[in-house]
């Protein structure tokens, strides 16, 4: 025979478990795609890792208090809000959640398919406390029909704006539950779709490489979801710009841009980094692996530790704009209503301790008269 190997022989390798030099490589390849924690304690890792770390967990920790803090101060209006107030927290919750999530997946990288899926889950979900947020604005979804029904709204929302030449229909209860279900279909699809992607992004992590199909199958998966996001927007779109006059006092175009900003930069930003990287690697030849960290999933790391530092910035202006002065009753004090209402200093008590008050007198037409001194 040859030097090399023939089928047969390269038949009986794989099944006695003898391997060639290249399916050693290949082999180890494989498991360095994805490395466990102790990988990364043993071989070393970036010269990064251990400060992401540090402030990402320091980050973690003041968005936890900071929801607290708001929990706190929602949990007051509860009583008479309770569905204003579940769905305003359902909301917020929406940056703990890709705080911790991102912040697990940088501890575990074998777990980041896990977050990511749990992560963007729960965003769909947080879309449908946003719709039932403006019923609640609004007095309730039949409240909310009653107001709208027969007014002329457009067709042309977001993400479609642009398109002006789509006419003009009334509001009805039909209008009302088309939007509703392009709203909802985002849970489902998220939920289905995501699930099964996970399914082949763990398949992938145990070393087994993903077939052509499942790639190909993957990005249908995030096409459909993507596809299924910007639907979803539209029918919140609808709803929102047929009560604009309506929610104007709430100001509700600067808190869906401060909560859906971030969640898109969240998407995106994997895809802008990953391609910049890529263009500089082939520019430069960079090795971006480390220790046990491989360059891509350097890459990916990267990208959890700026959703993580993005959130913990943007999340102080979220809660300003969710804030409790869009409950019923309450009003917002201003600083002369707040200097108006300080208690008194010392002298305007002695000014008011000098005027004695004495006991009403009858007088002579049979009124009363009261005597100061």
């Amino acid at each position: 025979m040859d030097d090399g190997l023939s089928y047969k022989d390269h038949e009986v390798g794989e099944n006695t478990g003898i391997k060639t030099e290249g399916d050693k490589e290949e082999s180890t390849e494989r498991i360095e795609q994805v490395p466990a924690i102790s990988d990364i304690l043993r071989d070393g890792a970036p010269p990064e890792y251990i400060p992401i770390l540090v402030i990402s967990f320091i980050l973690c920790i003041i968005v936890i208090c900071l929801f607290v803090r708001a929990v706190d101060q929602h949990r007051k209006h509860f009583t008479k809000n309770t569905l204003q107030g579940l769905c305003t927290l359902g909301i917020i919750l929406t940056f703990p959640v890709y705080t911790v999530m991102y912040y697990s997946g940088i501890i575990v990288p074998k777990a980041m398919a896990k977050v990511t899926f749990i992560a963007e889950t729960y965003e769909a979900i947080s879309l449908v406390f946003f719709l039932r947020l403006l019923f609640t604005y609004l007095g309730g979804k039949k409240e909310t029909v009653g107001k709208l029904k027969g007014s002329h709204v457009a067709l042309a929302n977001p993400p479609i704006c642009c398109l002006v030449c789509l006419p003009h229909i009334r509001f009805g209860r039909c209008y009302m539950r088309v939007h509703e279900i392009f709203i909802l279909q985002l849970f489902v699809c998220q939920l289905v779709l995501g699930y099964i992607d996970l399914l082949i992004g763990i398949d992938n992590s145990h070393g087994h490489p993903a077939s052509l199909v499942e790639e190909k199958y993957s990005h249908y998966f995030h096409g459909f979801i993507l596809f299924s996001l910007l639907l979803a927007i539209y029918g919140l779109g609808g709803i929102y710009h047929a009560a604009e006059e309506q929610l104007k006092r709430y100001h509700i175009f600067t808190k869906f841009i401060l909560y859906k900003a971030f969640v898109t930069v969240a998407k995106l930003e994997e895809l802008v980094v990953a391609f910049t990287v890529s263009k500089l690697d082939a520019k430069y030849k960079v090795n971006l692996k480390q220790g046990a960290i491989p360059g891509e999933l350097r890459i990916h790391m990267w990208c959890y530790f700026l959703v993580v530092v993005e959130a913990s910035i943007l999340f102080p202006f979220l809660l300003n704009a969710y804030s409790v002065k869009d409950y019923p009753g309450v009003v917002h004090r201003t600083s002369k209503d707040i200097e108006d209402a300080a208690p008194m200093n010392d002298e305007a008590v002695e000014e008011k301790s000098d005027c004695v008050m004495f006991p009403a007198v009858e007088n002579k037409n049979g009124g009363t008269d009261k005597t100061e001194l």
